[in-house]
């Protein structure tokens, strides 16, 4: 009598061929996979192309800069504080740390509170900027594959939108400023070129980021990690000195303080150092060049990634 195969009993493979099948296929398939990779980078740039959809996209301000007050609209829609519900959540957080670090790291409350308000204010724009310029194109899909303009409107949007939200969050330093009598000069007016600085760095970060992410899924996830590693290395909630001079080099070559400081310090009535300025404006150029270059090569490519 035939004993048909129940879905429960155990089917050996008829060959060694069929065994090895599986492994086969997916050795084949990361084959083609890096070889369609291979080829992706022997595209020649269109710098052409590139140059004019920067320039296209920087000129429709009137398009991004009304995108991006309407993106801020629609995410605090029919809520009683709107936009001010970020503040709240940023100010509580200040609120409840700021009487255990003083004493942690043994300093003043009058003078942590600001320190750390304008410093955790800063650090949420421009992280802002890098962890939403990751999802750029990839949340712009429909858009992309359907319309023809400049991909750097998308780009303009998400610097603005977020700068939107820093004035909502500047209100806390504005409070914590008036409320503790902080020194207020003529260095305050520094914020304005920090914001500048901060804006042109997060441009070139939201371009590169978001096409990365549109090739390698995988990017954004890690760039999310990354960022909460780098708010432990980074004077936001302790002071620069504290580390000591022998470990001053650290801080140095870390780029997200220096973008933090050009903001922090005038907020706290004192001018950013020279090398903080430095780094900052080196990093825009380079940024944007290495930038510029890519987006030549594979900006065509961007429909095809989504």
């Amino acid at each position: 009598m035939n004993h048909e195969p129940s879905g429960n009993d155990l089917v050996l493979p008829r060959n060694g061929c069929d065994a090895n099948r599986s492994p086969s296929l997916q050795s084949r398939r990361h084959r083609r996979q890096f070889g369609r990779f291979t080829q992706e980078l022997r595209v020649k740039p269109d710098y052409d192309t590139a140059r004019a959809d920067i320039i296209n996209g920087l000129f429709a301000f009137r398009i991004w800069t009304r995108l991006g007050w309407q993106e801020v609209k629609r995410r605090y829609r029919r809520t009683v504080f709107g936009p001010f519900w970020a503040t709240l959540s940023i100010g509580a957080f200040i609120g409840g740390m700021v009487f255990i670090w003083a004493p942690l790291f043994k300093t003043d409350v009058r003078s942590y509170l600001p320190f750390l308000s304008a410093g955790l204010v800063t650090w949420t724009f421009a992280t802002a900027l890098i962890t939403e310029g990751c999802g750029t194109y990839t949340a712009g899909t429909s858009l992309i594959t359907q319309l023809n303009f400049p991909y750097t409107v998308l780009n303009f949007m998400v610097v603005w939108r977020n700068i939107i939200v820093f004035f909502h969050n500047f209100l806390i330093v504005v409070v914590v400023v008036v409320a503790l009598k902080v020194p207020v000069s003529w260095q305050t007016l520094l914020l304005i070129p920090g914001i500048c600085i901060v804006a042109v760095n997060g441009a070139w970060m939201t371009i590169l980021l978001g096409m990365v992410s549109a090739r390698f899924r995988d990017v954004p996830p890690f760039i999310g990690n990354l960022v909460q590693i780098l708010v432990f290395v980074t004077p936001i909630f302790w002071f620069s000195h504290q580390l000591g001079s022998e470990s001053q080099l650290i801080i140095t070559l870390n780029y997200m303080f220096h973008l933090v400081e050009v903001m922090r310090a005038p907020m706290l009535g004192t001018a950013p150092s020279l090398l903080s300025y430095g780094v900052t404006l080196t990093g825009a150029i380079l940024g944007w060049l290495v930038t510029f270059h890519i987006y030549a090569r594979f900006r065509r490519r961007i429909p095809y990634w989504l």
